[in-house]
């Protein structure tokens, strides 16, 4: 487990527009990136709504993607192709 500290006053100020799952999610996106798969289902698990969770990753994996491609100067349907075509999350 990280626990790196972040000041909030760095980041964008857009909201993934996901409340109730949006804690869950980002602990499930940690424990998934930690390689971690029985903290993620653990979290999975004892989450209030898992399935507002799992639409709440969603939104965020999009927004995500949507600005990768908008930082490397791409349409984002090029992204979600890239994605489809190869596997590989160009990050």
């Amino acid at each position: 487990m990280t626990s790196e500290v972040i000041d909030p006053e760095s980041l964008g100020t857009e909201s993934c527009g996901c409340d109730t799952g949006f804690a869950t999610a980002i602990s499930m996106a940690e424990a998934a990136a930690d390689r971690n798969p029985a903290w993620w289902n653990e979290i999975r698990t004892n989450a209030d709504d898992a399935l507002d969770a799992a639409y709440c990753s969603s939104e965020l994996l999009g927004a995500l993607l949507q600005s990768a491609a908008h930082r490397l100067g791409v349409p984002a349907a090029d992204i979600w192709a890239h994605i489809r075509r190869t596997g590989e999350l160009p990050l």
